[in-house]
């Protein structure tokens, strides 16, 4: 499984903030290659990352090193256009590619536009309305102060419900059949985004099977709401995510998740602080929940940031191979050096590990955890760890 994330409205909504003027969350999202295309009043413009490291890894008395593309920026290229048409009423479209810089392939097989593909209307007065593939309606991205990357992210693996299984990796896989999370990006999306009024703005997203015959017509239903005062930013988000169909014992179904979250982003420039809790609640009887607490930090000074994230996630109603019912958590901490070349080019360290607990099989930057002797299921209690050094480039 792949776990890639994007800007989401809520960045837009901080860059429109006056008050955001001396943050730096506002300085760091302004350098981001999709917010300096997003920012352009008219036409169409080329934007990307390229982002290159060497990656240590190691799990279970197995380690190795290895180039990774992608330590703070996926690496990526996108086309962003916007037209007006007058009345404070635009145009615009994205096309976003993700892929590895080490070997030049597609971050997704067979698909060029792997991160956006929509296009839509914007009005000040009434808000962007967006057709296509586009970021979820869901928390922002950058309560993780490592941006919820795919690789060096303790948030995006752990948070997100990583879990190795006998039949691979799954969303939440040991909360039982069906159990999911909300996806970073839907196809077949439909989403508004209200103006922002003194402070508050809300997404509302629907996302369409497309599958005939499937129950329901939606894959995903969701709103995030969100308000900031400059220093402070508040957001709250309710998400309905169904899975494809799954074996249950009632036969082949859908499951519901029901998905909750809150966060919270403290900036005063000279350092950021961040909080976050998310619930992921399957509705099939029989099945456990999932929670997940964050807290972060970021500390920059001149060209300098050192950046630090703990994420604990927690479970109840989980039940182990036999059927019992079983202790599942997983405690993960990622630690980040950033060092400023100039605002387009840095150079980065980051280290981190997730120990997991009980049945826990989280794993950490897609390192398979050590298969149990003579099994296909994954060796319990092991502690992946990461280390990465790196270099990367927006244009």
């Amino acid at each position: 499984m792949k776990y890639k994330k994007t800007v989401c409205a809520a960045a837009v909504a901080l860059m429109s903030h006056a008050a955001w003027a001396d943050s730096y969350l506002q300085q760091s999202l302004s350098e981001w290659p999709t917010m300096q295309s997003a920012v352009q009043q008219n036409g169409v413009s080329l934007y990307g990352a390229v982002d290159m490291g060497l990656n240590f890894q190691s799990v279970g008395g197995n380690a190795r090193w290895q180039t990774q593309s992608g330590g703070v920026h996926t690496s990526q290229f996108g086309v962003f256009g916007r037209e007006d048409l007058g009345g404070g009423l635009k145009a615009e479209f994205n096309l976003e590619n993700s892929f590895t810089a080490n070997n030049g392939a597609f971050g997704t097989s067979n698909t060029l536009f792997d991160r956006a593909a929509w296009v839509g209307l914007n009005s000040a007065r009434w808000g962007a309305l967006r057709f296509g593939l586009q970021p979820t309606a869901n928390l922002p991205q950058f309560i993780d102060p490592f941006g919820e990357v795919t690789t060096n992210s303790v948030v995006t693996w752990l948070a997100g419900g990583a879990v190795q299984t006998a039949r691979g990796v799954g969303y939440n896989a040991d909360l039982g059949p069906g159990s999911s999370q909300v996806l970073v990006r839907e196809s077949n999306a439909v989403s508004w985004t209200t103006p922002r009024v003194m402070g508050f703005g809300a997404t509302f997203m629907y996302a369409f099977t497309n599958q005939a015959g499937v129950s329901p017509n939606a894959s995903n239903q969701g709103v995030v709401a969100s308000w900031t005062n400059g220093t402070l930013y508040l957001a709250g988000a309710y998400n309905r995510v169904w899975s494809p169909e799954v074996q249950t014992a009632a036969g082949l179904q859908t499951v519901r998740n029901d998905i909750y979250g809150v966060s919270a982003i403290y900036d005063v420039g000279s350092y950021v602080l961040s909080a976050a809790f998310s619930q992921v609640a399957p509705k099939l009887e029989g099945n456990g929940i999932a929670r997940s607490y964050l807290l972060g930090a970021t500390v920059p000074w001149g060209r300098h940031a050192v950046r630090a994230s703990v994420v604990y996630r927690d479970t109840s109603g989980v039940h182990d191979a036999a059927g019992d019912p079983a202790k599942d958590s997983a405690l993960g901490v990622m630690l980040g050096y950033d060092y400023s070349l100039s605002k387009r080019t840095s150079l980065y360290a980051r280290a981190g590990f997730i120990r997991n607990y009980g049945i826990s099989t989280v794993i950490l930057n897609s390192n398979p955890l050590p298969l149990q002797t003579g099994s296909a299921s994954p060796e319990l209690g092991t502690t992946p760890m990461t280390a990465s050094v790196g270099i990367y480039h927006l244009f």
